[in-house]
């Protein structure tokens, strides 16, 4: 016996139930080690219902997160194995005892979440996870390609080895059973593999854990940092989710082809879903008239989030923004569109599935329609709500497209007089506690068209009391033509600039992202049981080491590279579960961080290729911020209306910083060598914006370009660095967001005076933060006050990072206000700590996030462990940049 299999403990010597497992100890003297971490709560049959095998060194793995949410059966324990190659040299010991402990508590059955493990071996060895299922005589599911753990609680395998193929179960002496790729199997599963993949037209169509993909021919195969794989996976419903529809009109008609190609059972299940914040609703009713046949499609993706009364998720079905953060849920979720009779008028499309507070008014029968009184009625509409004197909105309403940068509440009437006025308004009152608070947080009131002075101030009022946007009064406008579903005009098929959109970044729906692909080392030989007496033990020769393979199909202990972009209010995307490392040969790259939302995604590996909604994250420029005008540019700055650097601009900053370009343009080429949707028709300007932002990264806070220099020509009008500041502003919103917790060390012993609750602190130049989620991020100085935010517009800077370099920092833009949400001295072994939430630009009130979100922040402040100070950037430390 060779390998890790030589390491699995004998059955003679097994641990009992009392003994601990071996290697769920305390680390080696001399470094890391396999330690058994047990989740959930006792089931009641045995023990625990899962377990995570990791490095003793690993105290936060972001795997740990997503594995306590898959669905726990005492009766079949889930086994995660997520171990980095300097502990895996007791990695057999730990599983073997593992599997000893399940054997003794009479729990017949297990999961194996361990890359490959099902995966045949080239030399005609069994697979491992057969050979476990002999020698412990237990039934053994495991996966024969890479492992995903899906947000929502779901198994999913990316590549299978089959059609049919991706989990097994295995039992002892007999054939293995395919279950397919995602485990629990949706109702649709066995159907969907009978479906062709690839392309289709111009389009190509890939497989994700919530159904299809449809993109461009060409685009990048999603894999498990794509923020696709963050969707909800309905078990009932198939999932096609569409990219690109807003650039080509004519997309119908391969996602017509794609529909029609399903199977008839099938297609009854199938429901629409935009990848990149268009809308799809034309693409959706030319596909039913060429199919002639009704077509579901949802106002945003589906993602899944915690339920209210459980620690299970339920589907929500959110906007998302052009970068593909997490905006509000939809309150018309979906709808269905009905196909266009010959000579006949179009019908409109039928709610579905909509949100309205069941705790105001009384249910109509119509619907997505409430009565509120007073002859008032609310309708659940695409862009938002509609409240009027009757139960239609007008067709203008009803056709106008969803944006997530605003839950639009349009008032369809306001009566004659003040008693009708006021009416109406207590009406709005009584609704808007009833709404999700993303809802009323981008909620944006729309007075009548052609309303009176009085009504428009009256609304105005009332947005302001309430802390929601005004929008005004509408223009008149007609609405969309539908009926004829005429053909696309030529003009129209051509995307105005850039790339046709594809999915972002993994959406956020909550602090911290959990879309975080894990390393993938491998070991330099699998694991083979020493099976219990009276078995008989598979030999292998002495000394033999099956052939490495360079995809997890043929050596379970491989898992390919991924990437990662950036996700949702506890949305994330997926984690590939790595196989058990090489313990000769340690992982070189780093985990990235964890970000949510469906909202941030994670960081990709600063050395590898990025592709996927990282790259187009950047092609989409800046990532909006809800609610939130541009930022105006700088005074002595000449950036352009759009917010991005002119001409000019460009010109005199590359005369300013003539003696140090060459030393910066080295890592910006690599970045856009990394992110091709770069290389567009706006290369060169692109290319001269990130310039500027690693010429800061590049440069202490002190020197001439850093951000005390910065800070100190603020508000000015010419100074010599504006053209640098206008393309250093204009470089950030090149980038994509980043979500999560972030920190910045402001030295002690006590908290300045300035930071008082409801204070506003404002930086004059870009904030240099650490991303404490992220893996390796390091700790401040115990004696230092930590800062700790709540963000909403800091761009990832990892992209120009060196390769191999830790990416644990991140940029705020110059002139970005934060308010102090809560302030706590030092006490005990809890630092002294200011607690902040990013102030959205624009706004004329700011509403307090919930105090469940700030706890989460106070939390967060004790996660980066350890006292020294060791590592921690010299630029995140410091008061905020402020003019003087």
């Amino acid at each position: 016996m060779s390998g890790l299999a030589s390491r699995l403990p004998r059955w003679r010597r097994r641990p009992t139930v009392e003994e601990p497992a071996s290697g769920s100890g305390l680390p080696a003297p001399d470094g890391p080690r396999t330690v058994v971490e047990e989740l959930g709560p006792d089931t009641g049959a045995g023990g625990a219902g899962g377990f995570l095998l990791r490095s003793s060194a690993d105290r936060r793995t972001s795997v740990r997160d997503l594995a306590r949410r898959l669905p726990l059966d005492g009766d079949r324990p889930v086994i995660v194995v997520d171990v980095a190659g300097d502990a895996a040299h007791n990695l057999g010991e730990a599983l073997g005892g593992l599997l000893a402990r399940l054997r003794a508590e009479h729990r017949p059955a297990t999961r194996l979440v361990m890359s490959g493990a099902a995966a045949p071996k080239p030399d005609g060895l069994a697979p491992l996870a057969q050979r476990l299922a002999d020698a412990w005589d237990l039934e053994i599911e495991a996966p024969d390609a890479a492992a995903v753990l899906v947000p929502g609680g779901g198994l999913y395998v990316c590549a299978p080895t089959t059609p049919a193929g991706g989990w097994w179960r295995f039992a002892p002496g007999t054939e293995p059973v395919a279950l397919g790729a995602r485990v629990p199997a949706p109702h649709w599963q066995r159907a969907l593999a009978r479906v062709p993949l690839g392309d289709l037209g111009a389009c190509a169509v890939h497989q994700i854990p919530a159904g299809l993909l449809l993109t461009r021919a060409g685009a990048a195969v999603p894999g498990p940092g794509h923020a696709a794989f963050a969707l909800a996976v309905h078990p009932e419903r198939l999932t096609v989710l569409v990219a690109g529809a807003g650039a080509r009109p004519d997309i119908a008609e391969d996602l017509a082809t794609l529909l029609a190609r399903l199977p008839a059972r099938l297609r009854d299940r199938v429901r629409l879903a935009p990848a990149g914040g268009e809308d799809l609703l034309p693409v959706a009713q030319r596909t039913a008239d060429l199919l002639g046949t009704e077509v579901e499609v949802c106002t945003g993706v589906p993602l899944p989030a915690p339920a209210a009364s459980s620690g299970a998720h339920e589907e929500q079905i959110r906007l998302n923004a052009a970068d593909g953060t997490s905006a509000w849920p939809a309150l018309l979720t979906s709808v269905r569109c009905v196909p266009a009779e010959p000579d006949a008028p179009g019908r409109a499309p039928r709610p579905v599935h909509w949100l309205l507070p069941d705790t105001v008014g009384e249910p109509d029968a119509r619907p997505a329609v409430r009565r509120l009184g007073e002859g008032r009625y609310v309708v659940a509409v695409r862009a938002g709500l509609w409240v009027g004197s009757t139960p239609t909105a007008p067709a203008a309403v009803l056709e106008r497209a969803a944006e997530a940068r605003a839950a639009r509440i349009d008032v369809g009437d306001a009566g004659t007089d003040d008693g009708e006025r006021n009416a109406l308004l207590d009406a709005l009152s009584a609704l808007l506690p009833g709404l999700d608070e993303q809802v009323r947080e981008h909620a944006e009131v729309s007075a009548p068209a052609g309303a009176d002075r009085d009504t428009v101030n009256a609304l105005r009022r009332f947005a302001i009391r309430h802390g929601l946007a005004f929008a005004g009064a509408p223009a008149e406008a007609a609405p969309l033509p539908r009926s004829e579903a005429p053909e696309p005009d030529a003009s129209a098929q051509e995307p105005a600039t850039g790339p046709a959109p594809e999915v972002g970044p993994a959406p956020e729906t909550a602090t911290t992202s959990e879309a975080t692909p894990v390393p993938s080392p491998a070991p330099a030989t699998e694991p083979r049981p020493t099976p219990p007496p009276g078995t008989a033990p598979t030999t292998q020769a002495p000394g033999t080491t099956p052939a490495p393979s360079p995809t997890p199909t043929t050596e379970p202990g491989t898992a390919p590279a991924t990437t990662a972009p950036a996700p949702a209010p506890g949305q994330p995307a997926p984690t590939v579960v790595p196989p058990p490392a090489r313990a000769a040969r340690p992982a070189t790259s780093s985990r990235p961080s964890t970000e949510s939302a469906l909202g941030v995604p994670p960081e990709a590996d600063p050395g590898a290729p990025v592709e996927g909604a990282e790259a187009r994250a950047a092609a989409a420029g800046p990532a909006p911020v809800p609610r939130a005008a541009p930022r105006p540019p700088r005074r002595g700055a000449s950036a352009s209306a759009t917010g991005f650097s002119s001409g000019a601009d460009r010109a005199a900053f590359r005369e300013l910083a003539a003696a140090v370009w060459a030393d910066c343009t080295g890592p910006v080429n690599r970045t856009m060598v990394r992110l091709p949707a770069l290389r567009g028709p706006e290369e060169e300007q692109a290319r001269v914006d990130l310039v500027a932002v690693q010429l800061y990264l590049a440069s202490p806070p002190d020197g001439r370009f850093g951000a005390l220099a910065l800070a100190a020509e603020a508000g000015g009008e010419g100074g010599e660095l504006a053209p640098y500041a206008a393309c250093l502003a204009s470089g950030l919103r090149r980038l994509p967001a980043l979500r999560g917790t972030l920190m910045r060390a402001v030295p002690g012993p006590g908290i300045p005076d300035e930071a008082v609750v409801g204070a506003v602190l404002r930086c004059d130049a870009p904030l240099d933060v650490v991303h404490v989620e992220q893996k390796g991020a390091p700790s401040p100085p115990p004696e230092q006050v930590r800062y700790v935010i709540r963000p909403m517009t800091a761009r990832r800077t990892s992209m120009l990072a060196a390769p191999g370099a830790p990416a644990v920092t991140a940029l705020f833009a110059a002139g970005t206000e934060f308010t102090v949400l809560a302030r706590h001295e030092a006490a005990g072994e809890r630092p002294a700590r200011v607690l902040l939430a990013e102030v959205p630009e624009g706004a004329t009130q700011f509403r307090s996030p919930p105090p469940e979100v700030v706890a989460r922040l106070d939390e967060a402040a004790g996660l980066i462990e350890g006292s020294s100070g060791s590592g921690w950037p010299a630029r995140c430390t410091g008061p905020f940049p402020r003019r003087v």
